[in-house]
């Protein structure tokens, strides 16, 4: 598995468990990809916009959060082994 293949199952498996990351533009921060036979780990982040009953949409992305999410997967078969709260 290539590293833009493992991303890319990443997030996979990160919208999978967590369906509202789709439409909200994930974002590639952090790959660690250590020797061959380990697990590669990759965080990505989003701003998950605060629900509201109106106003502008500006104002609803500066009141979003930003969310930090690490996500785990075997190197070689690319299995799903964690997924958890990174942080800053």
């Amino acid at each position: 598995m290539t590293v833009t293949e493992g991303v890319e199952l990443a997030r996979q498996h990160l919208v999978s468990v967590l369906p509202d990351y789709e439409v909200s533009g994930l974002q590639l921060e952090e790959l660690e990809t250590p020797p061959a036979g380990a697990k590669w780990k990759f965080t990505f982040s989003t701003i998950l916009p605060v629900r509201s009953d109106g106003g502008s949409s500006l104002a609803e992305i500066l009141r979003g959060r930003r969310i930090l999410k690490s996500v785990e997967i075997d190197s070689t078969e690319g299995a799903l082994l964690s997924i958890k709260n990174a942080s800053v």
